[in-house]
């Protein structure tokens, strides 16, 4: 190595810093006035969609959206006005609907439900009755003492 190399070296190194500068400059400048100069509208009428569409992995696209804000953003009233109701109730297949259904555990449980409930509303009008007809009987009688409580059961002795 030789005395004056190191100083030759930094400046070489300054030089090729302020050409490179100087070059990325006018190569930037050069860029920038080729694409104001390109008719964007003629460039993308030569572009075949089908070959970018091809290249673009959609699994990744859909990955990427969110169905939450898509959902939150829809007028579900304005959706609902477009739906043909009487057009989605005509592909109702309702012999299959009936036959894949079991009516009649659907008529016992109904029919049980519904005698439960007029057992449990009779016997609640029967203590209405009941209370009415006390309270009547005791004005007939003109007792003023309210009515009788019904008896006590007897005692049974618990088994040990």
């Amino acid at each position: 190595m030789y005395p004056g190399d190191g100083v030759r070296r930094s400046a070489a190194r300054r030089v090729t810093e302020q050409v490179e500068s100087i070059a990325q400059g006018v190569a930037q400048r050069v860029i920038d006035l080729v694409v104001e100069s390109l008719d964007m509208n003629a460039l993308i009428a030569k572009i075949d969609l089908n070959v970018v569409l091809g290249r673009v992995d959609l699994n990744e696209v859909v990955d990427r959206i969110d169905l939450n804000q898509i959902v939150d953003q829809l007028d579900v009233n304005r959706l609902m006005a477009r739906v043909d109701i009487n057009q989605i109730v005509s592909q109702i297949d309702i012999e299959a609907l009936v036959k894949n259904t079991d009516l009649g555990a659907i008529m016992v449980s109904s029919s049980s439900s519904l005698a439960t409930e007029a057992v449990d509303q009779g016997r609640s009008h029967a203590v209405s009755m009941d209370d009415t007809l006390a309270r009547w009987v005791s004005r007939i009688r003109r007792n003023r003492v309210g009515r009788a409580e019904p008896p006590e059961l007897p005692n049974t002795p618990e088994e040990p």
